[in-house]
């Protein structure tokens, strides 16, 4: 037996396999990966013959294994769009809570949810659990400083915040810990070790949801083709999902449209992340161009680990988060009015060696990051 406090991280819908993972999955895996080093960590996860490296971390199955993990934790853990009912149980265990949750904004333009004959009550489904979350949770975890003051604010209208707590602390520090979107040490050693391998000169790293604008990049590579000029662009997550089908639709008849089938490609097979770190290691640039919203106005994209682990640049549209960071920290190219000749002058410039490489950056390692969480939760789970 160990005497190290246990955490139980939860990994509710995301997948950890090394070919389906995405953003929120890897920001989860490589938190529990640090954890791991301190605590003793069981992730609930669904089995797979490739999920990720989690370190120390031990994986635990849905279903009776993961209510004895949870019946005997010190503390549980949750991330966007959790399982219910292990909420619950957490809660009638009465372990401390700590959840990683934004609310379900995007959820509100996904293709499977308005196609329902109630996208309202489909969407409350996402929106209830959201709402429990903030019920039971102990502690938050943030993604950023702009998301740690919107959650201020829910918490306060939801009734979560009371006089005591801004006596206890101005800041309510011990309600909120800020722990920026980064990576992991053993994120960075297999990103180290992994050789180069081109496969396109500028990617589209992250999945292509609605409320991006992928089809701008197929019509910048255009224009760079009337211009002469050499350049290879691919979208790297095309495998289509019930929610990504109808926009992968678009940009690849949109691909064959304007005969761009030797300049853009759509990688529709499963990409596993050994091989991600060889193509983004390669490529010149990461694109992300969005629509203006509200999904992009409140949260911080985590496909910007391309650009702090890397070091290569994002080019990137102004609407919201992401945008201001890419500004404030020198990372890329902001496009304040986005168009199709306004990426293609952007890509130009990062093609003729205009735009430098940011380098990577270690104040996002994960491991310097959550420290301050870290210390307080040993504290809290040890009866200091």
């Amino acid at each position: 037996m160990t005497d190290q406090p246990i955490v139980v991280v939860d990994a509710g819908s995301y997948s950890l396999s090394e070919t389906s993972i995405a953003g929120a999955g890897l920001r989860l895996a490589e938190i529990a990966q640090v954890l791991g080093r301190r605590f003793t960590v069981r992730v609930i996860t669904s089995s797979a013959a490739d999920n990720v490296d989690l370190g120390a971390a031990e994986e635990v199955a849905p279903g009776e294994e993961a209510e004895r993990a949870i019946a005997t934790a010190d503390a549980v853990m949750f991330f966007d769009t959790p399982d219910r009912d292990r909420i619950e149980l957490a809660v009638a265990h009465r372990k401390l809570i700590i959840g990683e949750c934004r609310a379900p904004i995007e959820h509100m333009s996904f293709p499977s949810v308005l196609a329902c004959a109630d996208p309202t009550g489909e969407h409350e489904r996402f929106l209830g659990t959201y709402r429990r979350l903030l019920q039971v949770t102990h502690h938050f975890l943030c993604r950023s400083q702009a998301e740690r003051a919107a959650l201020l604010s829910t918490l306060c209208a939801s009734g979560r915040t009371t006089p005591a707590d801004i006596v206890r602390s101005s800041t309510l520090d011990h309600l909120i810990t800020t722990v920026p979107i980064g990576f992991s040490r053993r994120g960075l050693e297999a990103a180290d070790a992994a050789e180069p391998a081109h496969m396109a000169d500028f990617l589209w790293t992250g999945g292509m949801w609605s409320f991006f604008e992928p089809l701008m990049l197929v019509r910048a590579m255009k224009i760079l083709r009337d211009r002469g000029v050499d350049a290879s662009a691919a979208f790297l997550h095309a495998a289509p999902t019930e929610d990504t089908r109808a926009t992968i639709g678009e940009v690849g008849r949109a691909i064959d449209d304007l005969e761009l089938g030797d300049r853009v490609h759509l990688h529709t097979k499963p990409l596993a992340l050994s091989e991600r770190d060889q193509y983004v290691k390669a490529a010149q640039a990461s694109v992300c161009i969005a629509r203006p919203g509200a999904e992009n106005e409140t949260g911080t994209r985590l496909r910007l680990r391309d650009t702090w682990l890397y070091g290569i640049p994002t080019i990137i549209d102004p609407h919201g988060l992401s945008g201001d960071v890419v500004a404030r920290e020198g990372l890329g190219v902001v496009l304040r009015e986005p168009g199709a000749d306004s990426l293609a002058d952007a890509l130009q410039q990062v093609k003729s060696g205009m735009v430098g490489r940011p380098g990577r950056r270690m104040e996002r390692l994960y491991e310097n990051s959550m420290a301050a969480f870290m210390d307080w939760l040993d504290e809290e789970l040890r009866g200091g």
